[in-house]
């Protein structure tokens, strides 16, 4: 039986696969699929031309993704340090914050900057959560705004977004970012996967509330501000016929010093994500679902989070769940068409801490607008 894999001109008749047929098997196997069709006759030297082909552009989509994790990965090192991922976007914390591989929308920015370069809408996204609610004497809460804009194929897409954390009359964090992703397949051929850079230039700063027994204090005898620049990197790979995705990305490169008075660096962090679509669940038949593993690491702390979302009603309704190292989470999100191409997106997410008791737990409620 005579096969063409994706765009390689070379056809191989074969009951034993080159290297990227056994990739494409292996990926087909972690998306449900199980390839089934390739027999035939075994031709050698159409085999290795196809491998040769195939691998050429296979080594070049490897190579740049290690060159990629080294550059963003050599400046981390183990510090502790505020402006911890603290769940931005309602989304990506209904999937437990297994979003890293996914980065399909205005929440691209504080999880894989390269995941902008999938956008072909315009979309802004305000996020609004309160933390622990139920504990007495706390009040936590997070605002996020962000919004995405495609450019071309040519010159990639660009971003924006910032984000708070606050915590009554005592704490303020704020990060404003500009982000960049761009897919490189006109700049370096890597065949059936589609490879996708992106950074974000970050702007951090902390804010002390004085009273009357901080006045005086000597930590804040420079001021009560602390701000810093610093940049994250990302990667993205997309195998498109099997619905399998890759990422790798590292926050916070330069472990900016955000301190009053002594050395306080923010902590590096890196994440290793994979992520599987499936237009129907085999078996359960559940439509649009999508399955997420994120594992995270900072300050020698390894967090591990997987996620899962289905889409329901054509495509309308959402459901979404997760867990991680800190919480269980479920959300929902609700897709409405309101003019000329356009949508209103409402999601909403719940997470139930697993160290923190006498707490109702942490809800978020986002709005986003797709434009075309």
């Amino acid at each position: 039986m005579s096969i063409k894999y994706h765009d390689c001109p070379v056809k191989v008749s074969s009951n034993k696969w080159c290297n990227m047929h056994l990739l494409y098997c292996f990926l087909r196997f972690l998306s449900f699929g199980v390839p089934g069709r390739y027999a035939g006759k075994f031709n050698r030297a159409a085999v290795i031309k196809h491998t040769t082909y195939c691998k050429k552009y296979f080594l070049n989509a490897i190579m740049m993704l290690v060159l990629f994790m080294l550059c963003a990965s050599c400046f981390i090192i183990d510090c502790e340090a505020a402006f911890k991922d603290s769940g931005w976007g309602v989304r990506p914390l209904g999937m437990g914050g297994a979003f890293s591989a996914i980065v399909n929308d205005a929440n691209s920015p504080f999880f894989n900057p390269a995941g902008i370069a999938q956008a072909s809408q315009k979309e802004v996204s305000f996020m609004s959560a309160r933390l622990f609610t139920g504990l007495e004497s706390v009040d936590i809460g997070l605002n996020y705004l962000a919004y995405i804009h495609p450019l071309s194929k040519k010159y990639g897409n660009i971003g924006g977004a910032w984000a708070s954390l606050s915590s009554a009359g005592l704490y303020r964090e704020d990060t404003v970012t500009l982000s960049y992703g761009r897919f490189t397949g006109d700049v370096i051929k890597t065949g059936p996967i589609d490879v996708a850079l992106g950074v974000n230039l970050k702007y951090l700063r902390n804010d002390y509330n004085l009273d009357i027994r901080t006045v005086g204090d000597p930590v804040f005898s420079n001021g009560n501000v602390g701000s810093a620049f610093t940049a994250d990197m990302g990667v993205l790979a997309l195998w498109p016929n099997t619905g399998v995705s890759f990422a790798f990305v590292g926050k916070n490169i330069t472990q900016p010093d955000i301190g009053l008075k002594t050395l306080d660096p923010v902590s590096g962090e890196t994440v290793i994500g994979i992520a599987c679509y499936q237009e129907k669940m085999p078996y359960v038949r559940l439509p649009q679902f999508t399955a997420a593993f994120d594992m995270v690491t900072r300050a020698g702390v390894t967090d591990y989070r997987l996620g899962i979302e289905t889409w329901l009603r054509d495509g309308a309704f959402a459901v979404r769940s997760g867990v991680g190292a800190q919480a269980v989470t479920f959300g929902l999100g609700y897709e409405i068409p309101v003019f000329s191409g356009s949508k209103l997106i409402i999601d909403y997410a719940f997470a139930w801490p697993l160290e923190i008791e006498k707490t109702t737990g942490s809800h978020r409620l986002g709005l986003s607008l797709r434009l075309p």
